[in-house]
């Protein structure tokens, strides 16, 4: 439930109205959780994207007071087709959603939005376009967070997997610590990647990528039968408390710093 006093979790979807339009008066800055509904491997659940950027964004609000709104379920997805259970949508479908549901937060007062995104490499693209939009066109101040960029620091010191894409070592790690009663370690296997890249390429999530690309359903068929690609058997929760608490720190600081606390 809503906290009093500024200093819990404003979960939006739990408030009424007259709650919301007390706390404009103490924050005007809204975390949003984006991510997609789509297949991670044997050992992991459909959700994965959204409950790490929610998960996240719910502690982040704890801490600052922001307002939390309900995640993004739904995103650009098409290359992981191939396995049951994922749902895509259209790019420009996407876009002008998440566009939208922000910008009607503007409307009753809502200054600085944080689009938190869970399919973070997969749907870049559209939300620096989104981010974009929402600054010029409805004067918000927007920002376009990926997890695999505000827990870089921690990935790098608890990383122990040469190759983390899909469903592997930092997604599992951060799913232990979130949702652990979703993991399914026994069901977790290694798979590295079998097609080469061009050069240029890596699979690695922190790989250095000059060239920017895209995955057919037929590619990530052709590159793992599992549906994970990189080493879930390294993921602890310990690393995951790492990734979060990291992240958490992270996203925190811009919220203080656009909130003036």
């Amino acid at each position: 439930m809503p906290s009093s006093g500024g200093s819990g979790v404003y979960r939006l979807s739990e408030m009424t109205w007259p709650e919301v339009e007390a706390a404009i008066e103490e924050t005007q800055t809204m975390l949003l959780a984006v991510g997609n509904t789509e297949q991670h491997g044997h050992h992991l659940p459909l959700g994965v994207d959204v409950f790490m950027p929610d998960g996240i964004a719910e502690r982040v609000a704890e801490r600052t007071g922001c307002l939390l709104a309900p995640p993004v379920w739904y995103g650009v997805s098409p290359h992981h087709t191939f396995k049951p259970g994922t749902f895509t949508v259209e790019s420009e479908t996407f876009q002008h959603y998440v566009r939208d549901v922000c910008a009607s937060a503007g409307d009753w007062g809502v200054e600085n939005v944080l689009l938190l995104n869970g399919h973070y490499l997969a749907q870049d693209p559209e939300l620096e376009i989104v981010v974009r939009e929402l600054k010029n066109d409805h004067g918000m101040e927007a920002f376009h967070v990926p997890l695999v960029s505000v827990f870089r620091d921690a990935a790098e010191r608890v990383r122990t997997s040469a190759v983390a894409f899909h469903a592997a070592e930092f997604e599992t790690a951060c799913m232990l610590e979130l949702e652990p009663d979703t993991v399914h370690m026994d069901r977790a296997e290694a798979v590295d990647p079998s097609v080469d890249l061009p050069p240029l390429l890596g699979y690695d999530a922190y790989a250095d990528n000059r060239v920017g690309t895209a995955f057919t359903p037929e590619e990530m068929a052709a590159l793992t039968d599992a549906g994970n690609v990189g080493d879930p058997t390294a993921a602890t929760s310990e690393a995951g408390r790492e990734l979060v608490d990291d992240a958490v720190e992270n996203v925190s600081m811009l919220v203080e710093a656009l909130d003036g606390s």
